[in-house]
């Protein structure tokens, strides 16, 4: 037997009382005189064998009208220096049929002829509770969640979001509001939707819940940032071929740019910079992954991440999570980089100053700078780091018939793997703390693609980038009053130029050209 929705038979035993009411109701019918007018939607339906038409022609009308889903956000503008927040709403606004509204026509005669039948049990219990009265029938409506579903789900992916907390515009010195997290409660909403048919409500508010902000703009009032607590600088290639990497370093950037980390508060870099997506705003880029060049959603992330655990390294945060590429990078020194890969590579860091820290990036002609700003700097702190052991790299052919035979062309540069010891000297007063870590980096595979054909004159392009040369040993200082660096640099074998050649590393020939140096990378003999 096929019965009709739960809420339709709610809607019916509300009518008529339910069962106990009709046990409990006398067995004569209601008389003509005291038969009561009888409505749906506030329509009157008049007794007779065109009841039926008129109550179809009420619930095709229903169906017709438009009703709106509607929530209200907060959202924050910019208004010149100050930051403001307004409320909006957000609204889907559709027929019920659109909406997926469907009227039980069985049902519906059902009730129609139960309230023109005097005899009836909804009509005697009427006359007991509500003589004189008219009967208001409910639509027997309900809801299709296949049709309404894919609509509340773009209603929700316009209103949900994380809680955003209030930080700081480091340029402006204005405090961005936090944002309370979002979420729609779709199957919520669909209930109130399919409740609300039967009362013909045009307006149905959406089901929301909130998740307040960690950081309150009330918090970050009085914050201080009068001095640098440790700073780094990378170079990036700002030509217009490299156009998309250079859009995910700035969206990255602004992503932690007036951050306020908090005293203790552990700084989760995929957390606060998010999934690197194109839903989440980033684009195809080169990244590095098992140790080659690929191209890559977010591509450039990781030149963030490097430059702001280095910025924090010379703070003297404490590092919880970080770890080095597959191969080493060209914008910064070995045992300084961190790789990010969301969800699963993160980089980590506590605060363990007794105050805030703001960061504040800035990018520009090619050069990133990420800064951590607080009250005063009383920490000197040295990194060091040794190159311990040097692997040499293998090298691959790969068959081209683009190329003519005998043809080779260079289309991944190899790069030695190099094991490193690297340590952290911080000192504050006459306290000294050092650190030690090991960091290795596997050798990269060095590709030349091998003519066997006519060559058709598309083959590859070459490997642009530089020798990859390294100081064997070095030691890099940031202290208080200092807004340069102090280096001092041992060459060794890995930081002479030509060395991969003359240790026979590399199987470049003496005569080929060497590929050009890329725009981010060190100078030809340039050590890092």
């Amino acid at each position: 037997m096929n019965l009709p929705p739960l809420p339709v038979l709610g809607m019916v035993f509300a009518v008529v009382g339910g069962v106990s009411g009709y046990l409990l109701l006398p067995e004569q019918g209601v008389s003509a005189a005291q038969r009561p007018r009888i409505r749906i939607l506030g329509r009157e339906i008049q007794p007779g064998r065109d009841a039926m038409a008129t109550a179809r022609e009420v619930a095709r009308g229903f169906l017709r009208e438009h009703v709106r889903i509607t929530a209200r956000v907060t959202v924050t503008v910019q208004q010149g220096e100050s930051f403001q927040t307004r409320e909006e709403d957000r609204v889907i606004d559709r027929t019920r049929a659109d909406l997926g509204a469907r009227v039980d026509e069985r049902m519906l005669a059902h009730l129609i002829a139960a309230a023109t039948d005097p005899t009836s049990p909804l009509l005697r219990h009427h006359a007991t509770i509500a003589a004189g009265q008219p009967v208001d029938l409910p639509m027997p409506a309900h809801v299709d969640g296949a049709v309404a579903m894919p609509l509340l789900m773009q209603l929700k992916e316009d209103i949900d979001h994380q809680p955003v907390d209030a930080r700081l515009d480091v340029e402006s010195r204005a405090v961005v509001p936090e944002q309370a997290g979002r979420y729609m409660d779709v199957y919520a909403t669909l209930a109130k939707l399919d409740e609300a048919l039967s009362r013909g409500q045009a307006e149905i508010p959406a089901v929301i819940s909130t998740t307040p902000a960690r950081v309150t703009r009330a918090q970050l009032a009085g914050i201080e940032m009068r001095e640098v607590l440790g700073f780094f600088e990378t170079n990036y290639n700002a030509d217009e071929s490299k156009r998309d990497r250079t859009y995910n370093l700035h969206l990255a950037a602004s992503r932690i740019n007036g951050y306020v980390w908090m005293p203790g508060e552990v700084f989760d870099f995929n957390g606060v910079v998010g999934d690197r997506s194109e839903a989440n705003g980033f684009r195809m880029a080169t990244v590095i992954s098992a140790g080659e060049l690929i191209d890559g959603v977010g591509g450039g992330t990781c030149q963030i991440a490097g430059t702001l655990h280095a910025a924090s390294f010379f703070s003297g945060m404490e590092i919880l999570d970080r770890r080095p590429h597959t191969r080493p990078s060209g914008y910064i020194k070995m045992g300084l980089d961190a790789t990010v890969v969301y969800p699963s590579i993160n980089l980590r860091m506590r605060n363990n100053l007794p105050h805030p820290v703001v960061i504040h990036t800035r990018l520009g002609g090619g050069l990133a700078r990420i800064e951590l700003l607080g009250p005063r700097r009383t920490r000197s702190v040295t990194f060091v780091r040794k190159i311990m052991h040097v692997d040499r790299f293998p090298t691959r052919d790969v068959p081209d018939v683009n190329l003519a035979p005998g043809q080779r062309v260079l289309t991944q540069r190899g790069i030695p793997g190099f094991r490193v010891r690297r340590y952290r000297i911080v000192r504050d007063g006459d306290q000294a703390v050092r650190e030690r870590w090991e960091d290795v980096y596997p050798p990269t595979v060095e590709i030349w693609h091998v003519g066997t054909g006519g060559g058709s004159g598309n083959g590859p392009n070459p490997d642009d980038h530089s020798e990859y040369t390294a100081d064997q040993y070095m030691a890099t200082s940031q202290s208080p009053g200092e807004t340069r660096m102090l280096e001092v640099r041992r060459p060794g074998m890995t930081g002479t130029p030509g060395w991969t050649v003359a240790q026979g590393f590399t199987r470049l020939p003496p005569t080929a050209p060497t590929p050009a140096p890329a725009a981010n990378a060190a100078p030809r003999g340039g050590r890092r």
